[in-house]
């Protein structure tokens, strides 16, 4: 009895961190929409707390590279609020800490891909970034090699991603491949709006953001469960 009233009591407060997490997300995506500054800055520094509490809440594990992984995200998104450059390759190098941890935290949970499938998983993110590079070359100047960098880790997480998924298309695969998907196209917007002024492309990015960061938690939280059960 006692262990259902535990169990109930998690449920609740699962469902309450992620309505918080997605309810800040919205004001967060309209503040961007809208270019209001102070609601950005109210609302963007709450969201991979959130993340990191509905984590260590939901986790019977609590991964420490996942949560390092979620601070240096959180301080990568705040410096990215600027729009000075200085501040945004700053912002870039955490964000690459962050993804290589993410794909630390991947190769642990996934049975790597052969060389075909990891091939063919490299394949559409390689794409879309040389489609990127050729966009944005003369404009990126300095933070050319930045990029490329960052462009290296997220092909290579995207072909484990793709890769892991057409080896074994189960629930935490799709997750962790539609997550990815995401990212890359968050990053590829990011880049754009950087040098093309189109107002869409700033909250469409934040919004395809948090969707890919509650699904990497979620593939996370299924690997984890699937560990635990195997060692009992």
């Amino acid at each position: 009895m006692k262990a259902v009233v535990e169990s109930k009591s998690v449920r609740i407060w699962y469902r309450a961190l992620a309505a918080a997490y997605f309810s800040v997300a919205v004001f967060e995506i309209v503040a961007e929409f809208l270019k209001e500054k102070p609601l950005i800055m109210a609302t963007k520094p709450l969201l991979m707390p959130l993340m990191i509490v509905l984590y260590l809440h939901t986790s019977k594990r609590r991964n420490p590279y996942f949560v390092t992984a979620l601070f240096f995200s959180w301080i990568a998104n705040m410096l990215f609020v600027s729009t000075d450059f200085n501040y945004i390759i700053t912002g870039t190098l955490f964000f690459t800490a962050y993804r290589v941890l993410v794909i630390f935290i991947v190769v642990r949970h996934i049975k790597i891909p052969g060389v075909i499938p990891l091939f063919i998983g490299c394949l559409p993110f390689l794409f879309i970034y040389l489609f990127t590079i050729n966009l944005t070359y003369e404009e990126q100047q300095d933070g050319f090699w930045l990029f490329l960098l960052q462009g290296i880790f997220t092909i290579i997480f995207g072909g484990l991603s793709l890769g892991s998924y057409i080896f074994k298309s189960n629930r935490a695969n799709t997750y962790l491949l539609i997550s990815t998907m995401l990212f890359t196209f968050t990053q590829f917007l990011f880049v754009i709006r950087l040098f093309y002024t189109i107002n869409i492309f700033q909250p469409l990015a934040m919004l395809l953001y948090v969707v890919g960061q509650f699904l990497l938690f979620k593939f996370l939280i299924i690997e984890e469960k699937k560990l635990a059960q195997n060692q009992n």
